[in-house]
């Protein structure tokens, strides 16, 4: 196939092209060089109506934006066609009969090759997208791991540009191309000689800002920084297991620093210490408060530094452990110093003399500061020059051959983009004033201390209704009870109210504490009751008008030019190629550093040698933004650099199955170990029927890879049909508490012990966590009736014939699989599929999953009567809709009041 006509511009595109067409491969592309649009070249040549393309592990919003991008490289109608479970599986047959390029979600996509709805010897090939997230017990090896035994001609591509990935564990590299049934990696670095031909054949014109810290920012940054270096040294100490190079505060600034850490200490989480899991938050909330610092205003990150103190605040309802950093003089530094960005306290005399002060919705005692993020101005300048340029290029009428002047301005979050529009809004771009950010910052405060003054209204009437809620309980209704929940309960709605609307909050100048916001806060209310007005006054009321003049607008606002807009958009990966060649920007301010943008821009330029665009990049110096920016390049290229050396020295298998793999000796033992006669052919099949919803878990790829056929069915008792006399009822640790908790375990091995000899409940641990149902610090001295082991007690109580299994991992519930079934007959599917269905009611395989799974979690719907309710109500919509006598007559009086209830209840209640 011609890759010329392929909207690949670039040598080094068209040569991964070429490479990854020659064989089934996979490519590991650095990040930001344009590997959508790679796959997407691929998916081109194979769009037409003869061939049958899946396409895997993709999520819905990127399946958009890959429809957009092939519709953009002339791709025609049907283009990349979407399944899931809105199609019926017949209609899912009829479009794989049509051929084309299909994006399948995995669970629907194994289950209908598994039920010979789609034929594997008719796929042409498999697009792997996202090839890191690729595990050996993932859905996609397995479907990976059926196609190549039955398909051996077929392609299979796998991309990804998360280098990082393919670094951690032993040979992951290698281990990767096993579960993608691979044996050859295309690897192309930034680095390489090819990509960087590429993309320096034009000066870049970046102009580079590096802008200091304030130096309260830089104090505070050094006192988080100090906080983190105590909390690592703590658990190297207090966890002597743990590798301690890992360990570092440059590893601790990024977010995969918990999986690190959580990955060496799951196998041990039973026996690790409540200090130990608490300072595993702290560090998770000190790399947050890191990055708030350079990106949220100060009132804001004061605001969000006050809720961490009330959320630390023990009560006598619930006594928690406070967390060791908050008493160091670095954490001391950190509230007095946020706090001083915010507001000063004035003196007694200033304070006497405050009556000419314009702060009228301030107290008495507030003087603002209001620091503003430094970067702020450095944006206004960049933005006024940029402005001055245009005007001097278009007076001087200069043909620079690109005549669109818009101006892109990235940003790190969606709140960061926010908040820039709104300072861009306010602000004279060049005029060295505050006053634009210093109403904007006014009006954060204002709405601060009017929400402090009324938290002691709010904290009346919350627990005014939990007084009501708990009169019955006679030892809290005497006056000394009731005042002790007013105290106990107010941090709590301290933390709501935070959290909602992220205001700010004065500390004191010592050391903070819970007490002495809540002084300060008494303080607030109290002079807040003698403020001469609680409005602003008109110049400081709002910097938006609200009235609207009609003659006024006409004469003064117009449409805006396409070729003078202010674009301000956050990073998106991939979608920012599209946003580029879209917009086509003239400059480009990168407010905050991404090294994936920064390849996008530069794989732009080369693509468009014609368009001029200079890129301004803003960054704070000597902070922790440019460490990680710095760290995130340098861990790219050593991840780089051991792939490489990994591919030179890996041994991949010349790929058998795992079927096929198994000795002839275990294959002999395997079927001459029965209770019948002679023993089994050695052509007999170990089957085992699985409900379609389990194929979400690993374990019905590790039952196939074990040589065991899967054969997937929609079954209204069970999980896993052993024999005919056998049903297993599979919980992991979560959803073993959850369905104790609602109920609805006692319903399923009610409904196991009415149609099966031998029911069985599973419960599967995790692979790589801890072999333990509670950990030590979770084991309480007095066992209680609502205790998970008192619910498991009385779950064998009221079912004798009930066998609880205790499986370690995935892997061991297969052994336990196989010497179950040694001396069972083979279970019947069409069997399975009718218990349970009442008579008369048809049997659907393949009935709407998801709906049904939602409709059973609600409350009032059993096992025995979801099924009349699916029947007679068209959908949830219609069911939410019904009046209380209509849901008693559907489903009884106590169901139906229930399940009525609970679409009625307020969600903040």
């Amino acid at each position: 196939m011609s890759t010329e006509t392929l909207p690949l511009p670039l040598p080094y595109q068209s040569q991964i092209l070429t490479d990854i067409l020659s064989t089934s491969a996979l490519l590991i592309l650095a990040r930001g060089l344009g590997i959508r649009r790679i796959m997407c070249a691929v998916m081109k040549l194979y769009s037409g109506p003869e061939t049958l393309v899946i396409l895997l592990n993709t999520p819905p919003r990127e399946e958009e934006l890959i429809k957009e991008e092939l519709l953009g490289m002339g791709v025609g109608r049907p283009g990349l066609r979407i399944v899931n479970n809105e199609l019926s599986a017949k209609e899912r047959t009829d479009l794989y009969l049509s051929g084309g390029i299909f994006s399948v979600t995995s669970r629907i996509l194994i289950v209908d090759i598994l039920t010979k709805r789609i034929s594997v010897e008719k796929i042409t090939g498999i697009i792997v997208n996202h090839a890191e997230r690729v595990t050996e017990t993932s859905t996609e090896a397995f479907i990976l791991r059926i196609f190549r035994q039955e398909n051996e001609n077929g392609f299979i591509k796998a991309f990804s540009d998360s280098p990082e990935a393919f670094v951690t564990g032993f040979s992951p590299l290698q281990t990767t191309m096993q579960c993608l049934q691979l044996r050859t990696v295309f690897i192309w670095p930034r680095f390489h000689v090819t990509v960087r031909e590429s993309l320096e054949s034009r000066k870049a014109d970046v102009v580079e800002l590096l802008q200091p810290l304030s130096d309260n920012m830089s104090h505070i940054q050094s006192a988080i920084v100090e906080c983190m270096e105590a909390c690592l040294s703590e658990l190297k100490k207090a966890n002597r297991s743990i590798d301690v190079e890992e360990l570092t505060i440059e590893n601790a600034m990024f977010r995969s620093f918990d999986k690190l850490v959580r990955h060496q200490l799951d196998p041990i989480w039973h026996r690790v210490s409540s200090k130990t899991k608490q300072m595993i938050g702290d560090l998770n909330i000190l790399r947050k408060l890191l990055s708030y610092l350079v990106t949220y205003d100060c009132v804001t990150f004061n605001s969000f530094l006050e809720m961490i103190i009330a959320s630390n605040t023990p009560t006598s309802v619930m006594s928690q452990q406070q967390s060791p950093w908050l008493f160091t003089d670095s954490a001391n530094a950190i509230f007095t110093l946020a706090k001083e960005r915010v507001y000063i306290r004035k003196s007694n005399a200033d304070e006497d003399s405050s009556g000419s002060s314009d702060n009228f919705d301030f107290p008495s005692f507030v003087e603002p500061v209001l620091e503003e993020l430094p970067k702020w101005r450095l944006l206004s300048d960049v933005l006024y020059e940029i402005e001055h340029e245009t005007e001097a290029i278009n007076a001087k009428n200069i043909d620079d051959g690109d005549k669109s002047n818009v101006i892109l301005i990235m940003a790190g979050s969606e709140r960061t983009c926010s908040q820039l529009r709104e300072y861009l809004t306010v602000t004279n771009h060049g005029q060295h004033d505050i006053g634009g950010s210093n109403l904007m910052l006014k009006d954060l405060l204002r709405n601060y201390f009017r929400w402090k003054g009324a938290i002691p209204n709010v904290n009346e009437k919350l627990f005014k209704k939990d007084d009501e809620g708990t009169s019955e309980n006679a030892a809290e209704t005497d006056e000394g009870g009731i005042k002790q929940k007013y105290h106990r309960g107010r941090p709590p709605p301290y933390k709501r109210r935070r959290v909602r609307g992220g205001s700010s909050s004065a500390a004191s100048s010592s050391r903070p504490t819970p007490s002495t916001i809540e002084e300060e806060t008494k303080e607030i209310v109290s002079l807040a009751g003698t403020a001469p007005t609680v409005t602003s006054p008109s110049h400081h009321s709002s910097y938006y008008n609200d009235e609207f003049d009609a003659e006024a607008f006409a004469q003064y606002f117009d449409v805006i030019s396409p070729d003078s807009l202010v674009i301000i958009r956050p990073y998106s990966n991939d979608d920012d190629d599209r946003l580029l060649e879209t917009v086509k920007p003239k400059f480009i301010v990168m407010y905050q550093p991404d090294i994936g943008f920064i390849r996008r821009v530069e794989v732009f330029r080369a693509s468009n040698p014609g368009r001029n665009t200079r890129v301004y990049f803003l960054m704070y110096e000597n902070s922790v933004e440019e460490q990680i920016y710095l760290s995130s390049i340098r861990m790219e290229k050593e991840a780089f650099e051991k792939i490489i050396r990994e591919k030179s020295i890996m041994a991949i298998p010349l790929g058998q199955s795992a079927a096929k793999s198994i000795s002839p000796d275990d294959a002999f033992l395997r079927t001459i170990n029965t209770r019948v006669a002679g023993g089994r052919s050695l052509n007999y099949e170990t089957k085992v029927i699985v409900d379609v919803r389990e194929f979400r878990s690993s374990l019905p790829s590790i039952l196939h890879a074990c040589g065991m056929t899967i054969v997937p069915c929609t079954l209204q008792v069970g999980d896993y049909i052993l024999s005919p006399r056998m049903c297993v009822e599979r919980k992991s640790v979560s959803d073993l508490i959850g369905s104790l908790n609602s109920g609805r375990l006692y319903t399923q091995c009610e409904a196991m012990s009415m149609y099966y000899k031998e029911p069985i409940l599973l419960i599967e641990f995790d692979q790589n966590k801890a072999f333990t149902l509670q950990g030590v610090s979770d084991l309480k001295a007095d066992i209680g009736v609502t205790d998970l082991s008192s619910k498991l007690v009385l779950l064998t109580l009221a079912f004798p014939r009930l066998a609880i299994i205790w499986s370690s991992s995935p892997h061991a519930t297969v052994e336990i699989f196989e010497d179950l079934k040694k001396s069972h007959e083979e279970p019947d599917a069409e069997k399975a599929m009718a218990i349970g269905v009442e008579e008369g009611e048809e049997i659907d395989s393949m009935y709407n999953v998801n709906s049904q799974d939602v409709l059973r979690a609600l409350p009032g719907i059993t096992s025995k009567n979801y099924k009349r309710v699916m029947t007679q109500v068209e959908n949830l919509k219609e069911l939410s809709e019904m009046t209380l006598e209509q849901c008693q007559k559907l489903i009884g009086d106590n169901n139906g009041k229930m399940l009525y209830e609970f679409f009625r209840n307020n969600v903040k209640d």
